[in-house]
C-alpha cells in the first residue's frame, strides 16, 4: 500500500501540534508494517521556530519527504494567514499531480482547508482520502465567538467542510464526543467515522521519580499541579488561577507549574503579577528530550477546556499524562472524551469547568492522600498500555487506510476509464 500524507508541518518538527503527532504516527506505521510505503508533502516551516532551513527533499526512516517553500502562517493577520494556507494547498496539489498515483491520501486539518486539495486530487485521479479531524472548523471559531455563525465566511466554510467530510473515504476523529458531533452537525454516517485517539509512546514517556531534574533546577517543592501545553483560547485558565488564589489564601503548600506558550500567555502572566499569585509559576516549553522529566515533576496534571468545546477537539496532552503515570484533573464537560476515559479507567478526576471550588476540593483531597494519587497514576499507565499506545493506534490506522484504499478501487477504475476515453477522443 502506497500512501501520501499532506500536512503543513512534519519531521523534524517536535514542538507539538499535528506535525509531531503525524511524525510519530508515521514512525510507528513503518516500524509495525512492512507493506506500507509513505510519502509526505509538507512545508519547509517549523511550527514554533522561524527561519527554519529544511531541505526540499529528505528521506527519513524510509519515508520520502517533499517540502514546499510556502510562507509561514504563524503571526500573520487572518487575511494573510488564509492566503498562506491557500498557497500551501495549491503548491501541494501541484506537487501531488507530479508524484504519480497513490492507493490513498491521508490529510489532517493543518491547514484547515487542506481537505480541498485532497478532494481535487480525488476528482482528478480518483484517489480516495482519509480525513483526520484534529480541530473542527468553523465550529470551533464560532463557539469561541471568534466568528459569527451568520458570517458569510463561516457559512461558506461550513458548507465546504460538509462536502469534504462526505467526500472522504473515512473520517478519523480523536474521541467519541467528536464522532457524535460530526454525525449530528454534518449528517455524517457513524459507519464512516473512525475514533482513533492521539495516544502516546510508552517508551518515550514512562513513569519516573517526582524528584525530577526540572524540580531540582527550579527549586520546586511540595505537591505540584502541572499544566503543560498550549495556552490556547479554548483552554480555561481563569478557573485554575482562581483555585490557586483560594489555596494560597489558606496557606496551602500546593503549587502550580504552567509550561507552554500561546494566545493566553499575557493574560495569565498579568493575573499572576497583578493579583500576586505566588503559588503559580510559568515556564517556556521544554525540549522533547526533557518532556518526560517535566511530566514526572507533577503529582497531578491538568487538562482544561472551555464550555462548548467538547466534540470540537480533544486535548492531546491527556495521553502523555496517562503515559507518565500521573492522575489527570480535568476541567471538562462530562461528555468529553477525556471525562469518559477518566470514568472508565479511574485514572483521575473530572470537575465542573467553571468551578474553582471543585478544583480546590479535589486538589486538597488528593494532596492529603498520596496512596490515592499513586493508585490513579497506576491506572493511568495501565490504560495507556492497554488501549492508547502508539503501537495500538498504528494498527487502527493501518486498517482504516487499507479499507479506504480498497474502497477507492472503483473510483480509480472510473478515473482510468475517463483518461482512456479522453485519450481516444
Amino acid at each position: 500500500m502506497h500512501i501520501c500524507i499532506i500536512n503543513e508541518y512534519f519531521y523534524p518538527d517536535n514542538a507539538g501540534g499535528t506535525g509531531t503527532v503525524l511524525s510519530d504516527l508515521v514512525r510507528s506505521l513503518r516500524e509495525t508494517f512492512s507493506d506500507i510505503e509513505i510519502d509526505v508533502v509538507t512545508s519547509k516551516n517549523l511550527y514554533r521556530r522561524q527561519n527554519a532551513s529544511l531541505p526540499a527533499y529528505e528521506e527519513w526512516n524510509g519515508v520520502r519527504i517533499f517540502r514546499l517553500a510556502t510562507p509561514r502562517p504563524n503571526g500573520l493577520s487572518p487575511v494573510l494567514r488564509l492566503g498562506a494556507n491557500l498557497l500551501f494547498c495549491l503548491f501541494a496539489l501541484t506537487k501531488l499531480m507530479r508524484l504519480g498515483k497513490y492507493d490513498t491520501v491521508l490529510i489532517g486539518t493543518a491547514p484547515p482547508m487542506v481537505a480541498m486539495c485532497a478532494q481535487f486530487l480525488k476528482w482528478l485521479k480518483g484517489t480516495p482520502f482519509v480525513y483526520i479531524v484534529y480541530d473542527l472548523e468553523p465550529d470551533r471559531s464560532v463557539t469561541m465567538k471568534m466568528m459569527s455563525e451568520s458570517h458569510p465566511a463561516a457559512r461558506i466554510f461550513r458548507a465546504s467542510q460538509k462536502r469534504w467530510l462526505h467526500s472522504a473515504a473515512k473520517v478519523v476523529v480523536l474521541g467519541r464526543c467528536m464522532q457524535e458531533r460530526l454525525s449530528e452537525a454534518y449528517s455524517l454516517p457513524l459507519g464512516k467515522i473512525e475514533v482513533i485517539p492521539i495516544g502516546s509512546d510508552p517508551e518515550e514517556i514512562a513513569p519516573c521519580s517526582r524528584q525530577s531534574r526540572f524540580r531540582e533546577k527550579h527549586g520546586i517543592t511540595g505537591f505540584v499541579v502541572l499544566y503543560s501545553g498550549n495556552f490556547g483560547r479554548y483552554h480555561n485558565f481563569d478557573t485554575v488561577l482562581d483555585a490557586a488564589t483560594i489555596l494560597a489564601q489558606s496557606k496551602s503548600t500546593i503549587s502550580f507549574v504552567l509550561v507552554g506558550d500561546g494566545a493566553q500567555k499575557e493574560h495569565i502572566a498579568q493575573r499572576i503579577a497583578t493579583e500576586k499569585i505566588g503559588s503559580v509559576r510559568m515556564f517556556p516549553f521544554v525540549s522533547k528530550e526533557d518532556y518526560a522529566d517535566l511530566l514526572a515533576t507533577a503529582d497531578v496534571s491538568l487538562v482544561t477546556l472551555e464550555p462548548g468545546m467538547e466534540g470540537l477537539c480533544v486535548p492531546s496532552k491527556f495521553y502523555s499524562i496517562l503515559a507518565s503515570g500521573r492522575p489527570t484533573i480535568a476541567a471538562v464537560s462530562p461528555v468529553s472524551e477525556v471525562a469518559r476515559v477518566i470514568d472508565e479507567a479511574q485514572c483521575g478526576v473530572h470537575i465542573a469547568q467553571d468551578s474553582a471550588d471543585d478544583m480546590v476540593r479535589t486538589l486538597r483531597t488528593l494532596a492529603d492522600d498520596p496512596g490515592e494519587v499513586d493508585r490513579l497514576g497506576q491506572n493511568a499507565r495501565s490504560i495507556l498500555l492497554e488501549k492508547y499506545s502508539t503501537g495500538h493506534l498504528a494498527i487502527q490506522y493501518h486498517s482504516t487506510l487499507m479499507e479506504a484504499a480498497q474502497g477507492g478501487q472503483s473510483d480509480r477504475s472510473l478515473s482510468v476509464e475517463l483518461e482512456t476515453l479522453s485519450g481516444k477522443g
